[in-house]
This record gives C-alpha cells, structure tokens and sequence, in this order.
C-alpha cells in the first residue's frame, strides 16, 4: 500500500542556534542626526481624547501596560528629544505622570521584564539573563494577583527572548508569543520577532472580544531592538537614523491601540502604563547597543503613568524609580491587599504623587550579571540616587549625574566617603533582597556529574572555580574582547570560516581561560564542515564551565555528524538534563532518534518542540516528516504547510511531503513534491526511487524504468533491494 520510500538516513543539512548566550544581533554603528518634524501636538490630543461624560473610574480599573524594548529615555520628545517623533507618547505624558529618572535593574530583556512583572530584583528571583533559570515557580506575578480578583488578563509579546518557556506566562489567560513563521526569517531563533503593527493587530483583535469586566493588558513592542529596520514611511523618514524611526514607528502603534480604547469607551476609566525595558548604548563607553555595561544609556527608561479618570495631571516626577516599582503601582490601583503582595521589593509610585515631600533618600539598584555568566568575568552592580552612579567593580565608578549626565568623570577615587557610602548601602539593597534562588546553572546533581565525567570531558577537580575568583577581570577592560568574540559570530554567519578561526585562535592565546572561545571554535568547524576538529573544541568550552549545556549539546551534534549514534544520544539527553528548555537538544534528540529508525521515540520530542515554539520552522517540519513515517499523513500535512510557508526548503521535507500526498490520493501534487526535492538535491536516490513507484502505480513503465535508474546511479543499496519491482523490458 505504500506509495513512497521511508528512508531512514538524515539527508539534508540541519540549522542549530546557540541559545545560551544572549550575544546583540547586529552591531550597526549608525550615527543618529536630528530630525526636523514632529508630528503636532493637537494631533496626539485627538488621539488621546475621549467624548466628555466618559464613566468615571472604577474601583478595579483595567490595566494597559505597554513595555517597548530597548527605548531611551532621550530618545523621546517628552524627554527633551525633538528629533523624533514621538506625539502619542507625549500627550500619554501631558494626561499623566512622567517619571524623569526611571532606571531599569537589569539591561536585558528577560530578565527586566521579570523585574516587572513580579515587582521582585533579580538576585531574589533569579532571573538574571538568558543563562539564568525561568521564573521559579514561587515567586507570584502580577497576572497572577489579578487574574485571582476577577481580571482578564493578556498578553502580546513580540520577541522570542519573551517566550513562555521562561515561565513569565503565568496568570494570564491569552499569552500570545507565537510570532508566527515568515519567510526569510533569522535561523537564529533568539533574533525571531514580530513587527509591532502585526502585535497590535493581534491585541485589537482580542480586544474587540471582551466585555465589561476590567482587564489587564500587557503590550510588549520589540521594533527599537536591534537590527534597525523600520518599515516605509519611517524608514525614509528617519534614513540615517533608522533606530529612531524604529521608536516613531512604535509609537504609532501605541496610537492604534489608545484609539481603539477610545472608540470603546474604554481609555478615561483605565489605567495606562508605559515604559521601556531598558535602553540602548550607541557607542556610549565602547558598548554598542546593550546588555553589557550598567550606564544610563542602558538603564535611563522612560516611564509615564496614565491615571484613571477624565482630569489630566500633567506631572513630572524627579525622584529616581525603578521598573521594580510597577507592579506594585498597579496592585495599588488596583485595590490588592498588602497581605496579597508580601512578595513585592518596590513600591507604589502613586505615594510620589503625594505633595508631602519623602523623608527618605531614594535610590535605585541595577545590575549585569552577563559578563560573569557568560564569560566568567565580574558582574556589575550599581546604585543610583538623584545625584549619584555607582558600580561596584574592581575598579570602582562613581558619577555625578547633575553635573556629568553622560558618565565620563570616575569621582570614585577622588570621592572616597561618597564611594564607601553608596557601597555600603548597595550591600544592605542586596543583604535585603536576595532570594533562595539560583543565579546561575550549577552542577548539583551527582548522576549529571558522572555523566560528565563518563564522556571524559570533565575531570574529578572540574569546577565553576572562575566564577568565585575574587580577581575577576573587569569589565571595563574586556571590552574589546567582547568585540572580537562579537565579529567572530558575525563572521561565521557570513561564511567567513577561515577569518573566524583566525581570530578565534589569537584570542584563545590571549584568554586561555573564557570559554566561549573554544566553544566558538567548535561551532565555526562544524559550520565549516570540519567535524571532526569540532569536538575536542567543545571539549574545552566544557571542561573551563562543566555548566554549559551547550557545550553539550555541541558534542552530541558533532557526533551526530560523524555518524555516531550512541554517543549523540548520551550528549543530547545528557544536555537536556542539564537544561530541559533546551529545544535545540530535543530537537537534535529526535534526529538521531529518526536515524536509528525510532519514530514513536523521535515524535513525542518533536511533539513538544512544536508544541512550545511553534514559531520553529525546522520543528514543524522535522515534525511533518516523523508523522508521515508513522503514516499518520493528514495530521502531518499543517506542519509540512507551516513549514513550507516559512519557505523552510530542504529534499527530504519535499520527499516526504511527496509520500503523504501520494498515500491521500493527490499524485500529481506527490509527482511535483518529488521533483522539487530533486531540484533541491539532483542526487537524491530516494526520490527519484519514489518517482519511479509513482509512474508504475500509474501504468507508467517508461518513466518508472527511467526513475529507477536513476535511482540506481546514486544508490546500489536501494537499486538491488527494489530491482525486482522494475525488470528491466
């Protein structure tokens, strides 16, 4: 009954993605020029309006929180920027509070959005960046809070770097991170987003469903992350400049949805947030874009609060704040009890509003965990006051913001008491909020020690002993090695293999000790087809961080291409141990599975890749093919079409597709898969094999001899086991 052949050899070639660092996408180095049009103020006012006898605001008012990624906050008319157009943003301002020195406490996108959306630091729930655990469990959300009194909550996310699997999905009802497959998208699944008109849509859509109950809503827009691309007309606009036409372009999306608010009569009786996660280096320090360093370019936020009701406030607020502050803002406007959010460590900034001046100097704490984590080198941990930075490092800095906004005079040497002070309460910040959970991967788990161990990569006296070296280098002096780690990626994205190991083999002369650079290596000879050469490279990367899961993983891959099956599996299972979110593993998982001929243990793993990143092309796809070979065809054909319609292009998906419309009865579209996988691969024996079936099933003898042949030109083992079905005439 069969219509095509199952072979069980891997065929074509596979995509993997480094996950486990959170390296910036691009490093553009676009100078930004002034603009000279801004949209009108009365134009934000008709946005922002709405008909007067609006209801009044209600004791549990709905909540729009909109975060937009990588803002500065100078990069926005309301703070002081003319040059771009921002009026939606400015008259959200003109109705509401303005927040002058809002900072992040971390300047990456995960784990501030974690600050956020629990109003807990990351040294208490051990987000830190994207080698960090999830979001334990324990520690509650705000949509969870809400949800309990009777809220419908929502999200819209657009970047992967939000997906569920970090867990800050939990309370709401629609978390929306399925980004969708376009074609010519990133392999680089963490550089996967979703343009933000495209997240509005999907946030009106839902909006256009509910009722009267209050609900709380987060919009999350990712267009000012790097790389810069902003759509027409922005991009003409702003040439030059595309990260501001990025922010412009944002803010009308803000327009779309306060307008939909408005038509609802929805808008005067809610509550609006809006801030950033945090901001973006153009060059500021030698950092391009972020993540890194903990300078204002990266933490100063814009944050702007929109009260319920009809009368503007109009008010700026100088006291420094924290994105830690936000959510327990919102449980107040909401009406949760303090004995609901014993869990907060910020506070409501409505007491801010309050014409009682504080008797308290604020303060706020920030920090990069990203040089330790993943290049063993010092974190950074700051403070800021309203007059004062200080980043604790081995150097220590200390600014005068008043007077040095920009960050260039170190007073911490000339400015001891002042230094030793803010140090100290920095340490009381910390005694005060740090949690039992985990910052960093560890290797508790015995069996995984001697799993290690047995793959010969890690010795007995194998540690993370570099991370809790108090001579730790400094950041400030790395920077330049971040660069050129940063431009060996770059250059193996462009193909430039040989250049890539060049400077991966000097840099390793210079760092013998930072992993990531024989790992890098690894990963340059497996794209360069050198597999071989690979595996004692992440050999290395393994045995300086026993840790890195990828490492793992990068082994079990190259053993996969060499052929080797037992030893991938052993890697493979063995870094999903280490790491269950590591998709890349399952997914490599399932392949050898597929190759050893085990599709019900290939499917489950393909199952809940699909399942938990559906924006994954090669998961559908390699889904699609593990389906048709349990015969299971029309359940397989929505992943073959998702795949396909993110142009995901490869011989074996068009042979198998080939084999499932053969067996529904649809031959002529099997005959034109089959040939679209020759064209992809002239070599490929099973698919002209599966012609041939296809052409005698069709009383075709001639096209099925000629087929056959050339089947029998590029496989002898497939042209003996079927010679008998085509004798020769």
């Amino acid at each position: 009954m069969c219509s095509g052949l199952r072979a069980n050899t891997l065929q074509s070639g596979t995509r993997y993605t480094w996950v486990g660092m959170p390296f910036p996408s691009s490093k553009l180095k676009t100078a930004l020029f002034p603009t000279a049009s801004i949209l009108a103020l009365a134009m934000s006012w008709a946005v922002l309006g709405e008909a007067r006898g609006s209801a009044p605001a209600p004791q549990s008012p709905s909540i729009l929180l909109i975060t937009i990624d990588t803002l500065r906050a100078d990069h926005v008319g309301c703070y002081g920027d003319a040059r771009v157009g921002t009026p939606v943003m400015d008259a959200l301002a003109a109705a509401g509070v303005r927040f002058e020195n809002a900072y992040a406490q971390a300047p990456i996108t995960l784990p501030s959005h974690a600050v956020i959306l629990t109003g807990t630091y990351p040294m208490y729930n051990g987000v830190r960046d994207f080698t960090s655990p999830g979001l334990p469990a324990s520690i509650p959300t705000l949509a969870e809070m809400l949800r309990v009194r009777g809220y419908h909550t929502a999200a819209f996310v657009s970047s992967y770097a939000l997906n569920s699997m970090w867990g800050l999905n939990r309370g709401f009802e629609v978390y929306d991170d399925d980004l969708g497959l376009e074609p010519g998208r990133s392999s680089d699944i963490f550089l996967v987003e979703r343009r933000g008109d495209r997240t509005v849509d999907r946030l009106l859509a839902w909006l256009n469903t509910q009722g009267s109950a209050p609900l709380f809503v987060w919009l999350h827009l990712y267009d000012p992350h790097s790389p810069y691309r902003p759509p027409e007309p922005y991009l003409s606009k702003y040439a030059g400049h595309p990260y501001d036409g990025e922010i412009a372009f944002d803010d009308a999306q803000v327009g779309r949805v306060i307008a939909r608010l408005k038509e609802l009569r929805r808008f005067n009786s809610m509550a609006v947030l809006l801030l950033s996660d945090h901001g973006e280096s153009l060059g500021e320090h030698g950092e391009d874009e972020h993540g890194f360093f903990i300078y204002n370019a990266t933490l100063h936020v814009p944050l702007i609060i929109k009260l319920p009701g009809n009368s503007p406030t109009a008010r700026a607020i100088a006291r420094p704040v924290g994105s830690v502050d936000v959510a327990p803002t919102i449980a107040q406007l909401c009406g949760i009890p303090a004995a609901e959010t014993r869990s907060f460590q910020g506070r409501s900034l409505l007491a801010a509003l309050s014409p009682a001046p504080s008797q308290d100097e604020a303060s706020v704490y920030s920090e990069s965990y990203y040089p330790l984590d993943s290049f063993g080198w010092h974190e950074l941990r700051g403070l800021l006051t309203a007059r004062f930075a200080f980043i604790d490092a081995p150097r220590p800095e200390l600014y005068d913001l008043q007077r040095d906004p920009e960050e260039r005079h170190n007073l911490a040497a000339s400015n001891t008491s002042i230094a030793a002070s803010l140090r100290e309460k920095l340490r009381m910040v910390e005694q005060r909020y740090t949690g039992q959970s985990a910052s960093t991967p560890t290797l508790s788990d015995p069996e995984t020690v001697e799993r290690l161990r047995s793959l010969g990569y890690v010795s007995l006296q194998s540690s993370l002993a570099a991370k809790n070296d108090p001579n730790r280098a400094d950041p400030k002096d790395k920077i330049e090695t971040l660069h050129l780690v940063l431009r060996a990626s770059d250059l193996r994205r462009e193909r430039k293999f040989a250049e890539a190991e060049e400077l991966l083999a000097n840099l390793e002369k210079a760092e013998p000790t930072l992993y990531v650079v024989p790992f890098d290596r690894g990963e340059n000879y497996l794209a360069w087809g050198k597999t071989r050469q690979a595996l004692p490279e992440f050999g290395k990367a393994l045995s300086l961080n026993p840790a890195f899961d990828q490492a793992v993983l990068g082994i079990g891959r190259a053993h996969f291409m060499l052929g080797q099956d037992k030893p991938a599996a052993e890697s493979l299972e063995l870094a999903l141990r280490m790491n269950p979110r590591n998709f890349l593993a399952r997914l490599a998982l399932a392949k050898v599975y597929w190759r050893q001929n085990l599709p019900a243990k290939a499917e489950p793993e393909l199952a809940r890749v699909v399942r938990e990143h559906p924006e994954l092309a090669e998961g559908h796809a390699d889904y699609a093919i593990i389906l048709a070979k349990q015969a299971r065809y029309r359940e397989a054909m929505p992943h073959f079409e998702r795949a396909l319609a993110a142009e995901y292009r490869d011989p074996v998906l068009y042979n198998y597709l080939g084999i499932s419309y053969g067996e529904l009865g649809e031959r002529e579209k099997a005959r034109a898969a089959y040939k679209q996988a020759l064209a992809l691969n002239p070599s490929y024996a099973a698919a002209y094999l599966n012609l041939a079936l296809l052409a005698r099933k069709q009383n075709q003898p001639d096209e099925a001899r000629q087929q056959f042949q050339k089947a029998c030109e590029f496989s002898a083992t497939l042209c003996h086991q079927y010679a008998a079905q085509f004798p020769q005439p």
